[in-house]
């Protein structure tokens, strides 16, 4: 079974997201922010992270990325962002441009809301290999 860590200061999206995924015969474990998924990595070691930009701090997203990657363990693990700072602070990324993902340390950087479909085929696209 794959595991999923979903990390993300919304408790509803983030509550959602694990029932959904669960259904789909993922397992998952949930954090409120970046510290507790920091510390849920240490007993808990997922096929793929969805992450949140925004938590703490307008930056805890990519603290958390990169603190992922610097852990040889988990640096090869699939990171999928998901922000709404486009809507909320005009920030936008090309999540596609090979030069931008290589400081944000995500793999793609998805715009909340995030559709559940959407969400779903961006999860198996990066579990399929």
């Amino acid at each position: 079974m794959k595991k999923i860590l979903i990390v993300d200061d919304d408790h509803d999206l983030r509550e959602g997201q694990k029932i959904f995924l669960e259904g789909k015969g993922y397992e998952v474990q949930a954090a409120g922010g970046m510290e507790e998924g920091l510390e849920a990595l240490k007993d808990f070691t997922p096929n793929l992270i969805l992450v949140d930009l925004m938590m703490e701090h307008l930056d805890a997203g990519f603290v958390f990325c990169a603190k992922v990657r610097d852990n040889p363990k988990l640096a090869k693990v699939p990171i999928i962002m998901q922000t709404a700072a486009q809507k909320k602070l005009g920030f936008s990324a090309d999540s596609y441009n090979e030069k931008a993902r290589s400081w944000m340390k995500a793999d793609v950087i998805l715009t909340k809301p995030v559709s559940l479909e959407i969400l779903l085929q961006q999860i198996e696209r990066y579990l399929a290999g």
